[in-house]
């Protein structure tokens, strides 16, 4: 099923008082009723037993052409480097899955958190929002549920094009996608697109200058990396899983994976490390 887009025209409201300023009209792009986007968190069943799994990726000794800019964008500004490692060598921006059904179905839905902190504290799914703002694409990668909002903050018209890797499956990292010919046209700054995804897809989304992954989970045992290179998945059904990380190809940089295995035991912390 291919991808569908409807435009949806958000007007900021006029200043109140003398000398306030009437919003631009555009008319390619009538107003229609905004989709509810679903906040999370993911829900969870406390009937299984399970426990929490933290996940660190680095790649030690990132070349340095890797971790240069790749230029100059329209905007001026310069393109964000293909991966923008910690001093320890830890990687933001990787999607990490575990394959914690085997293959099987899901006992229950699980949840993914902060930065590796062990805090306790849980993320949301995200607003399932991808922002065009200075020539660049931010979250340059997400999980996120369907309908995605692509929002402009662009201050002239702006292009973006859409591309489906592949469908979202445990372990598997996607080939080269595969170009669709799906355009959306973001009139202005305060404008957004409202895509609706496939079910367990992998999108990407291609500006001028950048360009943006949408993964629509299949399972709750995906995340993204932050900017420490970890992220916590929790309520994990206890066992032993297969682990996969996939850092997708970015400014002409080819894609990087990585797999092993963790083993969750009820109600502990069990640490990963997955090296590119």
């Amino acid at each position: 099923m291919g991808v569908r887009w409807i435009l949806v025209a958000v007007a900021s409201a006029a200043c109140s008082g003398r000398g306030a300023t009437k919003p631009r009209v555009v008319e390619d792009a009538p107003a229609v009723a905004k989709p509810v986007v679903p906040a999370g968190p993911y829900k969870v069943d406390a009937t299984f037993d399970k426990g929490d799994v933290q996940i660190r990726v680095e790649w030690k000794d990132v070349p340095v052409e890797a971790r240069a800019s790749a230029g100059r964008t329209a905007c001026g500004t310069a393109k964000p480097a293909a991966v923008a490692p910690t001093t320890t060598w830890g990687i933001p921006d990787v999607v990490v899955m575990i394959d914690a059904n085997h293959g099987k179905a899901m006992p229950a839905s699980g949840s993914a958190s902060g930065s590796g902190s062990g805090s306790g504290s849980t993320t949301r799914i995200g607003e399932s929002r991808i922002v065009l703002e200075r020539c660049a694409l931010s979250p340059r990668v997400a999980i996120v549920e369907s309908p995605l909002i692509i929002a402009s903050a662009m201050e002239a018209p702006a292009k973006l094009t859409l591309a489906k890797l592949a469908p979202a499956r445990p372990l598997v990292a996607p080939a080269a996608p595969t170009p669709q010919g799906t355009t959306i046209q973001l009139p202005i700054a305060g404008h957004e697109a409202a895509l609706a995804l496939d079910t367990d897809s992998i999108t990407e989304l291609r500006s001028d200058d950048d360009y943006a992954i949408a993964v629509v989970a299949p399972t709750p045992y995906y995340a993204i990396t932050e900017a420490n290179g970890q992220v916590i998945l929790r309520d994990v059904p206890i066992g032993t899983f297969d682990i996969a990380a996939w850092l997708p190809a970015r400014a002409g940089r080819s894609a990087r994976t990585a797999r092993g295995k963790v083993t969750v035991t009820a109600g502990t912390l069990a640490e990963v490390t997955l090296t590119l």
